[in-house]
């Protein structure tokens, strides 16, 4: 059984290769593709008919060659004016070639092909193995006489009757083929019907794709705008607590004129520590004033004891004084009054609870600042004063960069608007696309 088949500059084909399965084996194609020069080439193999024009235009010579199952090549080459034949056997290198061999091919290629035609008493060879593309039913345009001598003649009788059987399946298997074929295309047609409109539905999926670029294009300056929103969100914050700090420091009294500051801090200086002093000696003068004069050859020990009582009574005693001095701007305790008098006290307490509530909220808005400084540092002073100027630069570029980001938001509003009325449809819902709920939209989602 032949499972490969090569043709070399044979006819139609400049180089084509076939290989066959098991069993049915069908070659279609259109009119002048080289069908029936693929039959034409076995027909040439199997018999090395009469020279004719079956060498490829251009080409020195034409080459079929078929690889049988067992292995075995056999290869027949047509030159302009002689042919030759190559059998290579299984596992054989190199192949045998026969040339000189008259009309009829080398018996060893016969052989290996089994493809001869029948003889019959007639004179005529019927050959049962490659059918005439004119004559589709096997012995159907013989005459009787033939069709009975090649029957009688043939032991093969049986195998005729199973392909002509096979025929007749064939062609009616081949007419099914046909009927489901057209089946398939007048479908494909109603397919094609129904696609007519694809065209259009091109352009307008075309036209969504440029409205995505739009829209893509305005999604990634989305999150710029929410960034900007944001920064506005934090700079007007940022000015609503300044603001409020102005307002607080905005009853302050303007700062007195002082001395230069490094004199004034060594005055300063030597005041504390002459006060500290001149507090240091009265107390000793203090302390020592109701004390006797000190034995003579006192006892060292008790001498102690006494200084350690006499320091923790000084201690105690300024502790005294100082409580003393707390203690003396505070009024007598009130005498005992009536309940009138009482209820009208707890009703200012309570005005006076009112009272403390709203200074303790102006207290907590000015819980950032730091204390007044005494008149004899003015550091801190201009230190706050330096502060207040850089808030207040700091306000100003505050209240100009939300100008700006003001304005530009603006102008995205207005590009946003614009490039809505150009688009016009939703390409999603369909409805009218308008910048308010468009943004709206849009901030909902971000």
């Amino acid at each position: 059984m032949i499972v490969k088949l090569t043709l070399v500059n044979f006819m139609a084909h400049g180089e084509s290769v076939f290989e066959f399965a098991t069993g049915l084996n069908a070659l279609t194609g259109p009119n002048n593709s080289g069908k029936s020069a693929v039959v034409e080439a076995l027909r040439c193999l199997a018999e090395n008919p009469a020279p004719k024009h079956v060498i490829r235009h251009g080409a020195g010579e034409a080459r079929v060659e078929v690889l049988l199952d067992d292995g075995t090549r056999v290869a027949w080459v047509r030159k302009s004016k002689s042919a030759i034949y190559e059998l290579t056997p299984p596992g054989a290198a190199e192949p045998v070639t026969y040339a000189k061999f008259g009309r009829t091919p080398p018996e060893d290629v016969l052989a290996a092909l089994r493809l001869n035609a029948v003889h019959v008493e007639s004179g005529e060879d019927i050959d049962v193995h490659l059918g005439n593309q004119r004559e589709p039913v096997f012995l159907l345009g013989k005459p009787g006489s033939v069709m009975a001598s090649f029957f009688a003649a043939s032991t093969e009788s049986a195998h005729l009757i199973a392909m002509q059987n096979l025929l007749t399946d064939k062609v009616r298997k081949a007419k099914q083929e046909k009927r489901r074929l057209e089946a398939e295309t007048a479908a494909a047609r109603r397919d094609l019907d129904r696609l007519a409109r694809l065209p259009d539905l091109e352009y307008a999926l075309e036209t969504g794709r440029g409205m995505e670029r739009v829209l893509t294009g305005l999604a990634r300056e989305i999150p710029a705008l929410e960034q900007a929103l944001a920064a506005r969100e934090a700079v007007s914050r940022r000015a609503a607590a300044l603001g409020g700090r102005q307002a607080v420091l905005a009853g302050l009294r303007p700062a007195p004129v002082l001395a230069p500051v490094a004199e004034l801090e060594r005055a300063g200086a030597r005041l504390v520590s002459l006060r500290a002093a001149q507090k240091m000696a009265v107390g000793k003068v203090t302390a020592l004033a109701p004390l006797s004069a000190p034995k003579v050859l006192a006892d060292a020990a008790s001498l102690a004891r006494t200084t350690d009582t006499l320091r923790r009574t000084s201690a105690a005693l300024d502790r005294a004084r100082r409580k003393a001095h707390g203690l003396s701007s505070l009024a007598m305790p009130p005498a005992t009054f009536d309940v009138a008098a009482l209820a009208d006290h707890l009703a200012r307490r309570q005005t006076l609870a009112v009272r403390k509530a709203g200074l303790e909220k102006k207290l907590a808005a000015g819980e950032g600042l730091s204390p007044p400084p005494a008149l004899s540092d003015a550091g801190p002073l201009f230190d706050l004063v330096s502060e207040l100027s850089r808030l207040r630069a700091r306000l100003a570029e505050a209240v100009s960069a939300l100008g700006a980001r003001t304005a530009r938001l603006d102008r995205l509003h207005a590009d946003i608007e614009k490039r809505l009325d150009q688009i016009g449809v939703c390409p999603l819902c369909g409805n009218d696309l308008r910048s308010e709920t468009f943004l709206a939209v849009a901030g909902r989602a971000s």
